[in-house]
């Protein structure tokens, strides 16, 4: 049992830092906490503090430390969650349940436990679709650097209308 509950401990530890770089941040950060507080008004404030810093030490890493950035979070809190299974091996059931229920709640594709989309100096990632328009006589573009995949239908891109003036 002790190496599943070290595997659930990295897991976990994954997926916190996974949600601090997505909109699933709020919810997940809250359940966090109260886990860890385990009912103790003190404690759960000390881990949304922790919390917190994680995301944003997250946001403050640049695109040439995001990665170390990512995997020290990560170490940290695999290693806080290994403590609390020690300490509360009862803990497990809940634990396994909130950080499935948190990784369900992250998009899918890039942003995963091991990875991420990150973006830094004026521009834009995601994990999903981007939308880049210009009305009224503005001008609007986007730059690719990486892989593209087209979306629904699969194999079948939407093929670009007719150039207008």
């Amino acid at each position: 049992m002790p190496g599943e509950l070290e595997t659930l401990a990295q897991f976990a530890g994954q997926t916190v830092v996974a949600a601090a770089i997505t909109d699933a941040w709020e919810w997940a950060r809250g359940r966090f906490a109260r886990l860890i507080g385990r009912g103790d008004a003190r404690q759960t404030q000390v881990a949304d503090g922790w919390l917190t810093q994680t995301r944003e030490q997250l946001a403050a890493a640049t695109p040439d430390t995001i990665d170390q950035a990512r995997q020290a979070a990560a170490e940290r809190w695999s290693n806080r969650f290994d403590d609390l299974l020690d300490q509360d091996p009862e803990l497990e059931t809940e634990l396994r349940t909130l950080t499935d229920e948190v990784a369900a709640r992250l998009p899918a594709g890039p942003v995963s436990a091991a990875g991420g989309v990150s973006a830094a100096g004026g521009s834009v990632a995601a994990g999903g679709d981007i939308s880049i328009r210009a009305w009224n006589g503005g001008t609007a573009a986007g730059v690719i650097n990486g892989n593209v995949t087209p979306g629904y239908p699969p194999g079948n891109p939407t093929l670009p209308g007719p150039a207008r003036p």
